[in-house]
């Protein structure tokens, strides 16, 4: 039978391991990224995405949710360098027309902020220069 002591040490360690989940449930597991600058203005979002690892690559998988047309996705790669000091981003969008449009971006670490461009499929259109910042997104509003 248990005496007080017993009992008092299963529940506290019965509600830590109920609330050792808790912060995966109430943070946002989306990461987005703003583009500023130009003529460039929108935001991508991932989907259950982390940045990686110093040294590491992960993928990445979501969509343009503003600053561009709508019914495209994006897939692409994320690695954080050998120092730490960023993270690089090679995305790809597809759109609708069976058009792709390129993104590479680089974030300085810790603080999430840096500069990106794109290119078109048509090499016409040339390359587009703008700013970037990452964090969580809170929902699909832009950084």
């Amino acid at each position: 039978m248990f005496n007080k002591l017993s009992t008092l040490l299963y529940l506290m360690s019965s509600a830590m391991a109920f609330n050792a989940g808790a912060p995966a449930f109430a943070a946002d597991p989306d990461y987005c990224i703003g583009q500023g600058g130009g003529v460039v203005s929108g935001t991508y979002v991932a989907r259950n995405f982390n940045l990686p690892k110093t040294g590491e690559c992960v993928k990445w998988e979501g969509f343009c949710a503003s600053g561009c047309s709508p019914d495209n996705v994006q897939s692409g790669v994320a690695c954080t360098s050998s120092d730490g000091k960023h993270v690089s981003f090679g995305l790809t969008t597809f759109y609708l027309a069976s058009n792709r449009q390129f993104d590479w971006i680089r974030l300085d670490l810790p603080n999430e902020k840096g500069s990106g461009n794109l290119n078109y499929e048509n090499p016409a259109l040339g390359t587009v220069n703008y700013t970037a910042t990452g964090r969580r997104c809170g929902g699909v509003s832009a950084p």
